[in-house]
């Protein structure tokens, strides 16, 4: 039997990280010791409760269940994938923001709310997810579009987070830098961001995380993006 895991506290230990985990590792390292670590660094402890761990693929959004033996309980499909090709297609180049025809208010928006380091590093992808995915779902009308975490707390780093503060459901975009995705950040650092994730979940918002990948092949995102704002919880 594992450890009972609970709430860190205000600070995460790799002591806490070891016991949040061990079912998980052990389970990989078991079943899947070639491809242990690549797994990992997509997988998030979403908590310890009623006798079950539960892990969340950071892009695939899928779980793992493991009971209090470390038995697994419930996988979804998607739940230990690592390589994203098929899903988003290879990686290709990228062309700069002044190489997109965008709509006025998507510029205007841009320069009016981002920074110059935001735009440096996350402006790309940010005109192209409003000039393709929820600009068409608004009308280009952003006059609610919001920068920051829609929850009061520390700023997160190496992330980026849009919200629309009118809008009738509770729906927060997360742009994930690449220090989050490729695990190129501090343990203090990539534990702010999972307890982000669980903030917005326990608080009944949406969030809809997005990597550059998904961005370059943007069909899928597009025909999905009205029902996962749909499945929102509603503004009250």
């Amino acid at each position: 039997m594992y450890d009972i895991v609970k709430s860190p506290g205000k600070k995460v230990t790799e002591k806490w990280l070891e016991k949040a985990f061990a079912p998980l590792s052990d389970f990989l390292a078991r079943e899947h010791p070639d491809e242990k670590d690549q797994m990992m660094g997509y997988l998030m402890f979403m908590g310890n409760e009623e006798g079950e761990f539960h892990y969340k693929n950071s892009i695939t959004r899928a779980y793992i269940v493991f009971d209090q033996s470390g038995a697994v309980v419930s996988q979804s499909d998607s739940a230990l994938q690592y390589q994203f090709e098929d899903m988003f297609g290879p990686r290709g180049e990228y062309k700069s923001l002044q190489e997109y025809c965008l709509h006025p208010s998507v510029t205007r928006w841009i320069e009016q709310s981002l920074n110059k380091s935001a735009v440096a590093k996350y402006g790309l992808e940010v005109g192209v997810f409003l000039q393709e995915l929820w600009g068409p779902m608004v009308n280009y009308d952003f006059s609610d579009l919001k920068v920051g975490f829609p929850l009061r707390g520390p700023r997160l780093p190496y992330c980026l987070f849009l919200y629309p503060s009118e809008y009738h459901a509770l729906v927060a975009f997360q742009f994930i830098g690449d220090e989050i995705v490729e695990r190129r950040c501090s343990v203090a650092q990539y534990n702010d961001y999972l307890e982000c994730e669980r903030r917005l979940t326990i608080e009944g918002w949406r969030g809809i995380a997005i990597i550059r990948e998904m961005l370059e092949h943007i069909s899928a995102l597009r025909r999905d993006m009205p029902l996962l704002v749909r499945n929102a919880c509603p503004r009250r």
